[in-house]
């Protein structure tokens, strides 16, 4: 039979999960860099004057280019 210490125990089934999630975890984050620009905006379209326009910020609300009217994104 194979003796392990308590030390070693706490490093296989801690240790290891956590080494397992922090790598994953850089690893998404670098990918998120570097998505495309069009999955990063967001779509609007105007109640006012039908014009459908597009933005990089993360808003729930933005004004039209065109109207200035303020309307909810379609797309996120």
């Amino acid at each position: 039979m194979i003796a392990l210490d308590l030390a070693a125990i706490l490093m296989v089934f801690v240790g290891f999960p956590l080494l397992v999630v922090s790598v994953l975890s850089i690893f998404y984050n670098i990918r998120s860099i570097h998505r495309p620009m069009r999955e990063r905006e967001s779509i609007y379209s105007c109640a006012d004057c039908g014009h459908v326009y597009a933005f990089a910020r993360n808003r729930p609300m933005d004004r039209c280019p065109r109207c200035g009217h303020l309307n909810e994104a379609v797309r996120s």
